[in-house]
């Protein structure tokens, strides 16, 4: 049986909870890689600078709600190549940005992660852009797999060496 829930919009009283959030999607990411810090370290401060990105590149945090409760967010701002940047066409150099997707462990499955996408979709849709990236580490094969069903494909592969490991 699919969840109730509902997708709106962040308030300022929803800051901490999607902080906590903020603080187990880093921790998974710290599983899948070393440069990765311990949550509890870094997500007040990396949640208020990724509040600023969403105020000063037209961005949204929306929250999914089930039984009055925070299930999960979404953060999504626009994102512009530089203006010398011009291997890429012109109508694709602004495009929308998700940054951040984190549900609760007893939603996921449920649509809820779906929906989150969709209300960024929506938001950069009502902004008029036609494309939205999103990122993600190439060992989290579960966000690969949940992308790819929501219609997103690989886009670009960034390859990293770390100097002075054998």
């Amino acid at each position: 049986m699919q969840a109730s829930f509902t997708i709106r919009r962040a308030v300022v009283s929803d800051r901490p909870l999607c902080i906590q959030f903020m603080a187990a999607l880093q921790d998974t990411e710290r599983d899948l890689h070393p440069n990765r810090p311990p949550g509890t370290e870094v997500a007040v401060g990396h949640f208020a600078y990724l509040e600023e990105r969403v105020r000063e590149q037209n961005g949204a945090i929306y929250v999914a709600e089930s039984e009055n409760s925070i299930v999960g967010f979404v953060i999504c701002f626009v994102e512009k190549l530089d203006d010398g940047d011009l291997h890429v066409v012109e109508s694709a150099r602004v495009y929308g940005y998700i940054s951040d997707l984190y549900i609760t462990s007893t939603m996921r499955k449920q649509g809820v992660g779906a929906a989150l996408m969709t209300a960024a979709e929506q938001h950069f849709l009502g902004l008029g852009l036609s494309v939205v990236r999103v990122g993600l580490l190439c060992r989290n094969q579960v966000a690969a797999q949940f992308y790819e069903r929501s219609g997103y494909q690989p886009y670009e592969v960034v390859y990293e060496k770390i100097l002075g490991e054998s």
